[in-house]
C-alpha cells in the first residue's frame, strides 16, 4: 500500500531522517512551515496522513497500537521523530514498541493523558458544526495564517468527526505517561502555555522532566495547543535551540 506522504529533501549539511505526526483531525498539510523549517537544519523530513486522515486510508482500528503499527511501518529508524497531539502519543507508543525506532524525540503538547473522554468529545465535536472553509477557521483561529486555516479546513473535512469518536472511544483509559516517563532517548516536551490552556501544564510536565533526565521540559508563552501555527517562531527556535 502506498502511504500518503509529503517530504521536504533536507538543505545543506545532513543531519539525519526527519518524521512529523500530526494530531488528531489534521493532516500531513498543516506542517508546511515545519516541514522546511526542519529541512533547513539538514533533516530530510517527512510527514505522514494518519489512518483515517487527509488522504489515509480508513479501515481498520484507531487504537494506539493502530497508529504505532503505521508509523513503524513507514521506516525502521529515524533521527528524529516531532508528534503534535494525538501524533505525540501515538509515537510513545511506537517507541514504546520499537525502542531503537529514533534518536531523538520532540513530543508537542502531546496527548499523554485524556481523564475525560466524553468531555474531550464534547470539546472536538463543536470543530464540525460549522462550515469546513478557510473563512471560518479564520474567524475562529485569529492568530494563525490564512494557509493554516485553509489546511485545517481542508484536514476537519477529510477526516470527520468519525477520526474523533473512535480515536476517543477505541482508546479507553487514554494515558501513555508511563511510556514518556521511560523514554530512554532526548525528548524535547514543549508544551501550551498553562494559561491559554495546555494538554501538558508544568504540574505534569515538570515532574517529568524531573524525574527522568532524558526529558527537557518548556513552554511557550502565549502559544496555544497548535503553536506551530499561532507562535511558529517561538516554536522554533525552541526546537531548533535544543537540537543543537
Amino acid at each position: 500500500m502506498h502511504w500518503p506522504v509529503v517530504e521536504w529533501p533536507a538543505e545543506g549539511a545532513r543531519s539525519g531522517r526527519a518524521l512529523l505526526v500530526h494530531g488528531l483531525s489534521s493532516s500531513k498539510e498543516g506542517w508546511w512551515r515545519v516541514g522546511p523549517a526542519i529541512a533547513a537544519l539538514g533533516y530530510d523530513v517527512a510527514a505522514p496522513d494518519l489512518r483515517g486522515h487527509g488522504a489515509a486510508p480508513t479501515d481498520g482500528g484507531r487504537s494506539f497500537d493502530d497508529y504505532a503499527a503505521d508509523l513503524l511501518a513507514l521506516a525502521d529508524h529515524w533521527d528524529l521523530v516531532l508528534g503534535h497531539s494525538l501524533g505525540g502519543a501515538a509515537a510513545l507508543r511506537a517507541i514504546a514498541r520499537r525502542p531503537e525506532w529514533t534518536e531523538r524525540l520532540v513530543l508537542v503538547d502531546p496527548a499523554l493523558v485524556v481523564p475525560d473522554p466524553d468531555e474531550a468529545k464534547r470539546t472536538l465535536m463543536p470543530d464540525f458544526e460549522l462550515p469546513l472553509t478557510t473563512e471560518v477557521q479564520m474567524e475562529l483561529n485569529p492568530t494563525w495564517s490564512e494557509e493554516d486555516c485553509r489546511f485545517k479546513a481542508m484536514a476537519l473535512a477529510a477526516s470527520g468527526p468519525e477520526a474523533v469518536i473512535r480515536t476517543v472511544d477505541e482508546n479507553p483509559g487514554w494515558n501513555v505517561v508511563e511510556e514518556a516517563a521511560g523514554l530512554d532517548i532526548p525528548t524535547l516536551l514543549v508544551a501550551a502555555d498553562p494559561e491559554i490552556g495546555s494538554l501538558v501544564p508544568p504540574v505534569l510536565g515538570g515532574p517529568l522532566a524531573e524525574a527522568n533526565t532524558n526529558i527537557t521540559y518548556t513552554w511557550i508563552p502565549r502559544a496555544s495547543h497548535s503553536m506551530h501555527r499561532d507562535e511558529f517562531e517561538a516554536f522554533l527556535a525552541a526546537v531548533t535551540d535544543w537540537l543543537r
